[in-house]
């Protein structure tokens, strides 16, 4: 994750934001790259935790990495809540503090954590959420918030966010204040957290706070958090990979799947455009015998397998 950030070689001060730092993991990591970097002199980093259990060790991280380092590095660990915290400012609210913070990178592993719709951090946010929240996507857009004009953020999160209506609002707000300039896939969802009861299947993304779009987004995939030496890579248009109104995100990994959807991007309408009402997953077959006919009779609906689809046309019945 580190590794990702564009440091421009002449940059001499630099301010880190990490939020959930957890051991302090991520930012010992950015600062260990930093530290290799001979322009870089001052070190700015704020690091948000209020989990007692791990507040020490974060602690005594940090630290012995500033007693140990050549650099200037500053440290600041606030225990607020990193949402909550921040709502007045976020929502330009009075009180707020109307030029808030601002850093030029952002990291994080963010907790993965559905909350309820009246959550104080789901309310604290009302322009990202809508449905079912989860912690993970408020604290993407509160680091985005964060970061200053051309800054970048690195976060590892599930994938869930790329589609469907509860993370919409999350996704227009990400991609609209934000481009996408990386994203990592992990092929095994077991093998990235091994030591941890996280199913999820996790990706990481690079986010540059900017209003220019990008031509390309740059795809990259291993098996698993251990071999990251064996990367595979594409290069694939913005416009493939984020897409339509809704701001979905397609994860696609070679250059089939690229031709597939450059095929899908052609058709300008969507089948109720074309006056057909599709339904799926309502009806299974052996669970609605009583329902099935063998035969068309007035007021029958066709029940469509993949089989009757070939060759682009539906040849029903077979």
């Amino acid at each position: 994750m580190s590794k990702l950030y564009s440091i421009p070689k002449n940059k001499s001060e630099v301010s880190i934001l990490d939020a959930g730092a957890g051991s302090g993991i991520l930012s010992c990591a950015l600062l260990e790259r930093l530290e290799r970097m001979a322009s870089v002199q001052t070190i700015e980093l704020t690091c948000y935790e209020n989990d007692d259990n791990i507040l020490g060790l974060l602690r005594e991280n940090l630290h012995t990495y500033q007693a140990n380092s050549k650099k200037d590095i500053q440290i600041n660990i606030i225990t607020d809540n990193y949402i909550t915290s921040q709502y007045l400012d976020f929502n330009h609210m009075l009180g707020g503090n109307p030029e808030p913070k601002k850093y030029d990178f952002v990291i994080g592993n963010p907790p993965y954590m559905k909350i309820p719709k009246d959550a104080p951090e789901a309310t604290a946010m009302p322009e990202v959420c809508y449905g079912a929240p989860n912690l993970y996507f408020f604290f993407a857009a509160m680091g985005l918030f964060n970061l200053d004009t051309d800054g970048e953020m690195v976060y590892i999160i599930p994938r869930s966010w790329t589609s469907g209506a509860y993370f919409k609002r999350f996704r227009q707000y990400l991609l609209t204040e934000g481009k996408l300039e990386h994203i990592h896939l992990f092929v095994s969802r077991n093998k990235v957290f091994d030591k941890e009861d996280v199913l999820q299947e996790t990706i990481i993304i690079k986010v540059k706070k900017t209003n220019q779009i990008p031509e390309k987004v740059i795809i990259t995939s291993s098996q698993s958090s251990s071999d990251f030496d064996n990367l595979t890579s594409l290069t694939v248009p913005y416009s493939l990979v984020v897409s339509g109104d809704d701001y979905y995100v397609y994860l696609v990994t070679d250059e089939e799947e690229v031709s597939v959807l450059e095929r899908l991007h052609r058709f300008d309408k969507t089948l109720p455009d074309i006056g057909l009402k599709m339904k799926t997953g309502l009806t299974v077959d052996f669970r609605n015998r009583e329902i099935l006919r063998d035969d068309a009779e007035e007021g029958a609906i066709p029940l469509f397998y993949s089989q009757h689809i070939k060759q682009g046309e539906v040849q029903f019945p077979i």
